[in-house]
């Protein structure tokens, strides 16, 4: 059934900000897609998001930039700002500077580590994930680096299929919030649709979390299944394509070791941008999750 609640068409319009996040914003033709006026898109968009359409799209194009600096070291910075829809590299660096607090060329010498350790924190990582409300020690305890090549060794790279997502698409939340909502979500599945207790369950996020404050978090939560009901749950396809893969069962790996561990020490493969980072998790047959973390990769 496809959906036809407010909220899933805003989350239709703001998916289309992000597959043109280079192009000029029009924002009467996107509010006419969500079936509003320009007026009333904007007043429910920032109900919404906390933030008017102009801006939370001028923030998703720096931190797209931000990530092609990090991950595309061989692309030059006026074609990265080219591409993420700035109309100079006069306004890039101004915007940049005013987002980051520092150059593209410093964010790009490592400047992306500082940001990330002292503006988001250090405890703060590039991951996302789902644990039971009794037991939120896990998401709540600091990041450990892990034992070098430990992570690595268990990462294969593989070609995984499209998945069509019901989805619930989450706003400001982090950590132990995010985690209670994304269950309570879980739950409301079961006991409406009858949803399997152990049906597999998808977290999805666009972005680096790591470059991305708690109030700009957007992360989305859903199920691959014909049978939920909601009309407020969103649609969207999850890409297919290459991605490094990260199994885990009984434990909770961050994405955060996966870059640090693997990806930062590849000569063969780099981040995609253009894919969101995937978490498969699922209950076994005693109720314990397990699954796997998936990176967007594509060969340098």
């Amino acid at each position: 059934m496809k959906p036809t609640s407010r909220v899933s068409r805003l989350y239709e319009v703001m998916d289309l900000m992000l597959d043109s996040v280079g192009d000029p914003l029009a924002l009467k033709s996107l509010a006419a897609s969500a079936s509003y006026s320009s007026f009333h898109f904007d007043r429910i968009f920032r109900e919404l998001t906390g933030f008017s359409a102009v801006e939370y799209q001028r923030k998703r194009r720096l931190r797209r930039a931000a990530h092609l600096l990090r991950h595309e070291p061989d692309v030059a910075v006026f074609r990265i700002a080219q591409d993420c829809g700035f109309p100079s590299n006069a306004a890039f660096a101004k915007a940049f500077k005013q987002q980051f607090a520092m150059s593209a060329k410093e964010w790009r010498d490592g400047g992306w580590r500082a940001y990330m350790d002292q503006q988001v924190g250090r405890d703060s990582d590039v991951s996302f994930f789902v644990a039971e409300p009794d037991n939120l020690e896990v998401i709540l305890a600091p990041y450990r680096a892990p034992e070098p090549g430990t992570i690595a060794a268990r990462i294969t790279v593989r070609s995984l299929p499209a998945v069509t997502l019901r989805y619930q698409r989450f706003f400001g939340q982090s950590g132990a919030a995010l985690s209670i909502a994304c269950n309570d979500l879980i739950r409301h599945c079961e006991e409406l649709d009858g949803v399997d207790r152990c049906a597999p369950w998808y977290g999805v996020f666009d972005e680096d979390p790591g470059f991305t404050g708690e109030s700009e978090y957007c992360y989305d939560f859903g199920i691959q299944s014909d049978a939920v009901t909601d009309p407020h749950l969103g649609v969207r396809i999850l890409p297919a394509g290459h991605y490094a893969v990260l199994e885990f069962h009984k434990e909770w790996p961050r994405f955060r070791s996966m870059y640090e561990d693997w990806l930062d020490k590849q000569t063969v493969w780099r981040l995609d941008s253009t894919r969101p980072h995937i978490e498969k998790v699922e209950r076994d047959a005693d109720g314990q999750w397990q699954g796997w973390l998936a990176l967007p990769v594509k060969k340098r």
